[in-house]
């Protein structure tokens, strides 16, 4: 017989003889008629069908279903994903598309080459079987390459990838293969590179949970499943405390990865802010940008993200503290500011009203955020601090008896005499405020303009309790009472760092013996100069308050200088050069606050008349300049007088006690005013 006859004759025999095998296999007994019979699913028994098929029978497979959005859509080209291994069925987190494309794959649309294709396992990978079989079926699974589990990743089946990726890497660590160290390095390192693209793939579907949660919750689902596997594993490493403590890989730390996307997440969607509305201030549309933000995506994260996750992730917690640190940062960085009338409303809204009540009670979102660490925006210190500011501008008090006024005359009045005494209450809550802030935020960057701003505001109080008629006597006078207090606090705060800047200053004409001392009141009033720039933003009456309060101290040291009894001159020449001296210094102080807008021109005789009891010979001249000074300042003492005439060394102990008695006389006949001596000591 010809050689291709016995070919063809052998190979038909030999097809011959396989046909009872196929008539046997697990795939089930051919169709040889119109009924033919299947094995059911459920039971594992039997099952005759009358569907009629084609006569002929194709070898090519049938096209495979696809998990495209369309689920009509069949495409015959579909990438073959390698079969998965694992200790328990593996599903996709959707779980309408898991297992390989043989699993989903319809049982009438194999074609004979699929069936052997599954049978003989052509494509290297491993027979699946059934998640309903018995689990005593025995499994000869392998674990998937690191490049087949790739394939899943850019699939994304992450869920899969991530549990053949364990399984692989438990594998390559408990490895008694006998493969060199080379070798087993490098399959270490395919094995990160996939853990790598999963980790990259995975959190970065999880930076994108809001956008994505409504449209495509099932790629969400696979990250956050993928995401716990590896937790999981992590738990399963540490309570297994095994031998070789070289796996570096381990714990891989996942979650705390999560907390960082989250909140890396929640900052660019905060700082995100689009378009611009021409009615409202940057602050403004920040704060409304920051507002609407965290109330939609948490609403979100309530109603579609939060049951992805298990309950020990806390994930609407978490995503609210992030929302929550991120609005606090940039309410406390506005807040530092000097800020606008308009601006300290918006802070006090949205700190006190809008975020409380409107995001964090929110119906749709206050059960859910009832164990997350949400406080205030601000500390209740600062907010107190914002309130006074608030309060202090007109249109808060004055506004509101405008108001009342508009209703009616008579309401105005009574709204007048309310507002007044709770005004008077507030004001001393507020003095206390400023008190704890001057004693511990002195190195604060905006430390005197903050002072100043406070100062600036008590002048609309004060003008509304002054214009206030029907307001009881008692408490306008506690407002009026308080304020001053409040005023001359600040001023000693703010000119603290001048006096003490002087004081060497002063101290240069004691320690030449008031010799020589011609420049040294140029220099005190130059120094004084320079500082009274940062006062330019006080408003008029309180700069002339701090204008007279500078005249005040300059006169007032210089006195302290002359009482000092470091020089004692005996000679009437010498008392008249140092009295022409005083005077000189008088003048030059006197032009220069006059000039800078004190209107303390009751001092200005204080000089003068103590150069003139020094320079008089006369005894009774001396008295009677005595008695001008004590009309004009009673708070002069005896002993104040002894240290001015210790300087007239000429004088006997007689004399002096006969001037200082006209100290009495003169007292008795005035009544005290602003106090200029009785602050001096004297030894």
């Amino acid at each position: 017989m010809p050689r291709e006859q016995n070919h063809s004759h052998a190979k038909s025999e030999k097809m011959i003889k396989m046909m009872p095998f196929f008539h046997s296999s697990p795939l089930g007994p051919w169709k040889t008629s119109k009924g033919y019979t299947t094995e059911d699913e459920s039971t594992g028994k039997p099952s005759t069908s009358l569907e009629s098929e084609p006569d002929s029978v194709s070898l090519e497979p049938a096209g495979e279903e696809t998990c495209s959005k369309d689920p009509m859509k069949v495409t015959s080209d579909r990438r073959h994903s390698a079969p998965q291994h694992s200790p328990a069925p593996l599903r996709e987190a959707n779980g309408t598309c898991a297992g390989t494309p043989e699993q989903r794959e319809s049982p009438q649309k194999k074609g004979v080459k699929g069936k052997l294709k599954e049978f003989f396992n052509i494509s290297g990978g491993i027979k699946r079987t059934d998640p309903k079989e018995k689990d005593t079926k025995k499994k000869e699974d392998k674990p998937l390459t690191a490049e087949q589990i790739v394939e899943l990743i850019d699939d994304d089946r992450l869920f899969d990838a991530a549990q053949h990726l364990i399984v692989l890497e438990r594998g390559l660590h408990t490895d008694c293969s006998g493969k060199s160290e080379e070798e087993l390095t490098r399959d270490r390192d395919e094995v990160e590179s996939a853990y790598e693209r999963l980790k990259q793939k995975v959190f970065s579907i999880i930076r994108d949970s809001i956008t994505i949660a409504k449209e495509r919750p099932e790629l969400l689902q696979r990250a956050v499943k993928a995401l716990i596997e590896q937790e999981n594993e992590d738990e399963k490493y540490r309570s297994e405390k095994p031998f070789d403590k070289t796996l570096s890989s381990r714990p891989r730390k996942w979650k705390e990865l999560w907390m960082d996307t989250v909140k890396k997440s929640t900052d660019e969607r905060m700082k995100a802010i689009k378009g611009t509305t021409e009615n409202l201030s940057t602050t403004a549309l920040n704060f409304l940008h920051m507002g609407k933000t965290m109330k939609k995506d948490l609403t979100i994260v309530v109603q579609h993200i939060k049951q992805l996750y298990p309950p020990q992730f806390n994930v609407c917690s978490a995503y609210a503290e992030c929302y929550h640190n991120y609005f606090v940062s940039q309410v406390e960085m506005i807040a530092e500011f000097e800020l606008e009338d308009k601006d300290v409303y918006l802070i006090l809204s949205w700190v006190q009203n809008l975020y409380p009540n409107d995001i964090i009670k929110n119906p749709i979102l206050k059960n859910d955020l009832e164990g997350a660490k949400l406080g205030s925006l601000l500390p209740a210190k600062q907010i107190r601090q914002l309130e006074a500011k608030y309060l202090c501008n007109e249109m808060t008090i004055h506004g509101g008896q405008k108001r009342a006024e508009e209703i009616t005359p008579d309401l105005g009045k009574q709204a007048s005499v309310i507002l007044l005494v709770e005004l008077s209450t507030f004001l001393k809550s507020y003095k206390k405020a400023l008190e704890d802030f001057k004693e511990k935020n002195r190195q604060h960057r905006y430390f005197k303009e903050t002072i100043i701003a406070n100062v600036n505001n008590c002048a609309s109080f004060r003008t509304h309790a002054e214009k206030t008629v029907s307001t009881p006597d008692d408490t306008k006078a506690s407002i009026l009472t308080t304020l001053n207090e409040i005023e001359n606090s600040a001023y000693n705060v703010l000119l603290q760092d001048l006096f003490l800047e002087l004081k060497p200053l002063f101290k240069k004409f004691t320690q030449n013996k008031w010799a020589c001392t011609e420049g040294i009141m140029e220099e005190i009033l130059e120094t004084t100069s320079s500082s009274l720039l940062q006062f330019h933003t006080l408003r008029d009456p309180f700069y002339k308050d701090v204008m007279e309060k500078i005249h005040v101290h300059l006169v007032r040291e210089y006195i302290v200088r002359l009482m000092k009894k470091r020089v004692t001159l005996k000679t009437p020449e010498l008392q008249q050069n140092l009295a022409k001296c005083i005077t000189n210094d008088a003048s030059l102080l006197q032009t220069f606050c006059t000039k800078n807008g004190s209107a303390a021109t009751w001092l200005d005789s204080a000089l003068p008349k103590l150069a003139e009891i020094i320079r008089l010979q006369d005894s009774s001249a001396t008295k009677i300049e005595v008695a001008m000074l004590a009309k004009t300042y009673p708070d002069i003492s005896k002993k104040h007088l002894a240290a001015i005439l210790y300087i007239k060394g000429n004088l006997t102990n007689s004399e002096v006690k006969s001037i200082q008695s006209y100290l009495d006389q003169s007292a008795a006949l005035t009544t005290s005013r602003t106090p200029l001596f009785s602050a001096i000591k004297v030894s």
